[in-house]
């Protein structure tokens, strides 16, 4: 990809012309942005959900597998409270039961 700037001659003064050629460096920066994204589009709501909870008590896949299992039951708890609340807003609001 190159940029080119130039100025055009005005009353004799000479036209000033750069050009600046961008390779490598900015291609791979868009390369490894390109790679998180689709890393980040092919997980499954409910990693993407595990993920937010873990981060949010400040915690690695690690750690997680490291508690306890009734700690564990009760991270599990939350995300899956967390999936039915933003299953609740996509379908636009919440949820109800309905007798008829």
């Amino acid at each position: 990809m190159t940029f080119g700037v130039s100025a055009v001659s005005i009353g004799g003064a000479r036209g000033v012309t750069a050009t600046s050629s961008v390779h490598g460096s900015a291609s791979g920066a868009v390369d490894e942005t390109a790679e998180a994204f689709l890393r980040e589009a092919k997980k499954s709501p409910a990693e993407r959900t595990k993920e937010a909870v873990l981060k949010r008590h400040s915690l690695s896949q690690d750690q997680f597998e490291a508690l306890p299992p009734e700690k564990q039951a009760a991270f599990r708890q939350e995300i899956e409270d967390e999936m039915k609340r933003k299953l609740g807003r996509a379908q636009g609001g919440a949820f109800a039961d309905v007798v008829v």
